[in-house]
């Protein structure tokens, strides 16, 4: 009898003819259609008691190694998929859903399996309407910063000066991922005070521009002081962030540096909002000490206000919290 044949494989075949057949513009990207097989693979090897590295970037090869077809059965994809609501939202569990949907069928198509576990209704995920605000609290932020200056000799990928002046960045100006990346040395200008631009990478083009913490603006300096004497590129069109052998940074790059940062802090937040979750530490931030909202619209970028009004909500809902915590609320 011959034996199962091994899922990376498959998943391959798959994704192959998936980006032969996809639209150029509608529906997921082929690098989001294999993390999210990669991070089913991850789950299931969990689920079904393999050793699994969560600290790993995905790979499909690694994660969906030792599966077959017949490791998406029911069962285990329910196990999986609880495993998986403790650490996303709604919205991207169902493109995870959606993606190994896609997957189960090719696989019934092609003979690998008898039947789509998805046709079962168990496996539907409703869809929230409602966006989420999941932001790093300010203790958070304070651990990763101390975190970021002090990296363990085995992050060789770390840059103490330069992780410090990112989560910095992050948090304190409200950049997107894309944003960050695309920012230039020239985009920190200084009249009395360091303003960062964002020019370029920004979302339905709202250029902006937001001011620097004065500790922001010092801890950039020591990082592109410390970058000039390592013999780096610089110059006002030099990518303001780089790796250390140069190179400009990823959105990946991005997102495993904040990572390794976060686990070493101690502070927790789903893997899909870790570098977003900076972002919304800012938007909070703002929100709570009473920046008026088109002020907040402003330097967050947003093109709809009523994005800005989660915020404000967010904000009045932890007010709230803080004035019951402090026994406020039950004064007669």
């Amino acid at each position: 009898m011959a034996a199962a044949p091994a899922l990376p494989h498959l998943a391959e075949d798959f994704l192959h003819a998936k980006a032969l057949t996809a639209g150029s513009t509608t529906g997921n990207s082929d690098r989001a259609r294999r993390q999210d097989l990669a991070r089913w693979g991850r789950t299931l090897r969990i689920v079904t008691g393999h050793d699994v590295d969560a600290t790993a970037p995905l790979d499909i090869e690694v994660d969906l190694d030792g599966l077959t077809p017949q490791s998406l059965s029911i069962d285990n994809i329910i196990a999986a998929l609880d495993q998986l609501r403790r650490s996303y939202k709604s919205s991207t569990l169902q493109r995870l859903c959606s993606t190994l949907r896609s997957f189960c069928r090719w696989l019934v198509n092609r003979g690998h399996l008898t039947s789509n576990p998805f046709d079962d209704e168990i496996l539907h995920v409703s869809h929230r309407t409602q966006p989420e605000i999941r932001a790093f609290s300010p203790e958070d932020v304070d651990r990763m910063v101390e975190a970021a200056a002090a990296p363990p000799l085995s992050a060789t990928s770390a840059w103490a000066r330069r992780d410090v002046a990112a989560i910095d960045v992050l948090a304190f100006t409200g950049v997107r991922a894309a944003e960050f990346c695309a920012l230039q040395i020239g985009d920190v200008g200084s009249t009395d005070r360091s303003i960062l631009h964002i020019r370029r990478g920004a979302k339905g083009n709202k250029r902006r521009e937001v001011p620097l913490p004065l500790d922001a603006g010092d801890r950039i300096d020591a990082y592109l002081a410390e970058r000039a004497e390592a013999g780096l590129r610089m110059g006002p069109r030099t990518e303001l962030f780089v790796r250390n052998d140069g190179r400009a940074m990823s959105t990946d790059s991005l997102y495993h540096l904040v990572k390794r940062i976060a686990l070493a802090a101690g502070a927790s937040l789903p893997d899909d909002a870790l570098v977003h979750g900076l972002r919304h530490h800012f938007g909070v931030q703002l929100a709570i000490r009473g920046v008026p909202p088109a002020t907040l619209q402003q330097l967050m970028g947003h093109t709809d206000p009523r994005t800005t009004a989660l915020y404000t909500r967010h904000a009045s809902r932890d007010l709230v919290n803080a004035l019951d915590d402090a026994g406020w609320l039950a004064r007669r």
